[in-house]
């Protein structure tokens, strides 16, 4: 799906970044999180408050951050969204609260995909 399609989908606000992993030769950006089940519009409230997954963005163009070195500690998602973009894919910005400042996240993909970490107690 699109950047913009997860993005419109999924209120990302106060999930957990835990890790970030990108590979600039298979030009792929990993980021592991918890979501926050409990903020969506389809949250079923038997199901778990927080689920672990990892976004991973495919075909990734562009992937900056500022600060260009950061420690992330379960940082806070605070803001996300789709930034203007003349040609193919998307760019989209993701604010994380960082250990001393803020981190931002800018990413041009064309392809993203959500998949959840299920608990070993249900593997």
């Amino acid at each position: 799906m699109k950047p913009s399609e997860f993005i419109k989908a999924h209120n990302l606000f106060d999930s957990l970044v835990e890790e970030l992993e990108y590979d600039e030769v298979n030009k792929q950006l990993k980021i592991m999180f918890e979501l926050c089940q409990w903020k969506q519009s389809y949250y079923v409230e038997t199901e778990p408050e927080m689920q672990l997954g990892i976004l991973i963005f495919s075909n990734v163009t562009i992937y900056k951050t500022e600060p260009e070195l950061f420690n992330l500690d379960s940082s806070e998602i605070l803001e996300v969204g789709v930034l203007p973009f003349a040609g193919d894919g998307e760019s989209i910005k993701i604010v994380l609260n960082g250990l001393d400042d803020v981190i931002v996240l800018y990413i041009h993909s064309n392809e993203v995909e959500w998949i959840e970490i299920k608990p070993e107690s249900e593997q």
